[in-house]
């Protein structure tokens, strides 16, 4: 049986892993992207020309999302990064991240309400990740609108679609439709039912380093709470 826990208990799960127990976020983040990089490269080995846009949120999985389109920049694809939120608000990882994009020559669109994106034929979704809880709203939901009104040949969501609930599966008034979800370290329940499922597509799991140990202490943390 899949051993499935909520996005909460994951999100927990990965303070305890940084503060407590010794990892290093950054290091979580290589381990983490380079799944979204390998995938792409192996099922698009032929394909070094295809036009992929990589939607960033200025937190950890708008980093995650940068570093996946680094790799892919050194692996011979030319990924165009848009961005979406206030970089005054950006973790330290998005930035750190954003800085060796950027030495790359990589290309960075910071989105306003009313710029247009393009089509493309590969979509990497990183906006927001499991942590998402209230409803997409102002610049957030227009962007993902504009998105979701242009062509989209395949889209990858990082850890969760952007939009949903991962610890219920509700959708959180828009979203992106992955044809594929690569999350990290256990399945999460929001992605097994309800709109999570139909927006989730072909689900993989994948390890990032990320202990036992520190699921089960953030089980027993959220329960104690």
């Amino acid at each position: 049986m899949q051993d499935l826990i909520t996005g909460t208990v994951a999100k927990k799960a990965d303070m305890i892993a940084m503060g407590e127990l010794g990892f290093e976020s950054l290091a979580l983040m290589e381990n983490a992207s380079s799944k979204i990089a390998i995938y792409i490269n192996r099922h698009f080995t032929y394909e070094r020309e295809a036009h992929i846009l990589v939607l960033a949120g200025v937190g950890n999985n708008g980093a995650d999302a940068v570093a996946a389109a680094r790799m892919l920049k050194e692996t011979g694809y030319d990924p165009v990064v848009w961005v979406v939120g206030k970089l005054e608000k950006a973790s330290r990882e998005f930035l750190y991240q954003m800085f060796h994009f950027q030495k790359l020559v990589g290309r960075v669109n910071l989105y306003r309400v009313g710029d247009e994106l393009p089509d493309c034929d590969i979509c990497i979704d990183g906006i927001f990740g499991i942590g998402l809880h209230r409803p997409v709203e102002g610049v957030y939901r227009s962007f993902i609108e504009e998105a979701n009104a242009h062509t989209r040949g395949f889209t990858l969501a990082i850890d969760a679609p952007s939009g949903i609930n991962t610890d219920t599966g509700e959708l959180l008034g828009c979203g992106i439709k992955a044809d594929v979800t690569i999350t990290f370290g256990k399945n999460k329940t929001g992605l097994m039912t309800g709109p999570g499922k139909e927006y989730s597509g072909k689900i993989f799991v994948e390890d990032i380093g990320i202990p036992e140990e520190a699921y089960t202490r953030a089980e027993e943390e959220l329960n104690m709470a």
